[in-house]
């Protein structure tokens, strides 16, 4: 149990990121980290600790998620802790949630493959394994969401 709580430890906020990146919902993202650090633990951990398949138990889950619930992923207005700055905390704030809702307009698979990379340390090669997709498709994703988040962002 020791060396899952270093899993836990090591992996939740990067993993936590990747959530709310995807979902741009932070009680969905909170509820899905408890569910697929819960879903490794009772069927993958005496296999040992994988990455790759802790983040492909929670995109799973994502995909769960909107299908049950038809896919209306709705922003949430907790975006973490407050700072001691109430000024700066709401302009973070703001900034943090531009970002999300422009990030929801993207296509389900361009947001998934941005969201994986800048939320983990996960390799292109990874990332197409937990997708199923290729390498190179991965990469293109990638590219393309942000050229498109960019542009969004900045037309503001």
């Amino acid at each position: 149990m020791d060396n899952f709580n270093k899993f836990y430890r090591k992996h939740r906020d990067g993993l936590f990121a990747y959530l709310m990146r995807s979902t741009g919902d932070y009680h969905l993202s909170s509820d899905i980290l408890q569910e697929s650090f819960t879903r490794y633990l009772e069927k993958y951990a005496e296999e040992g600790f994988s990455k790759t398949l802790l983040y492909t138990i929670a995109r799973n889950a994502i995909i769960d998620g909107y299908r049950k619930k038809g896919n209306d992923a709705k922003n949430s207005d907790e975006s973490g802790p407050v700072q001691s700055n109430p000024e700066m905390h709401l302009l973070v704030r703001e900034d943090y949630r531009r970002v999300l809702t422009a990030m929801q307009k993207l296509s389900t698979e361009e947001r998934d493959a941005l969201s994986l990379v800048v939320s983990s340390d996960l390799t292109y090669r990874e990332i197409a394994r937990i997708t199923g997709t290729s390498e190179s498709n991965v990469k293109v994703r990638v590219h393309r969401a942000r050229v498109k988040l960019k542009r969004m962002i900045s037309e503001g």
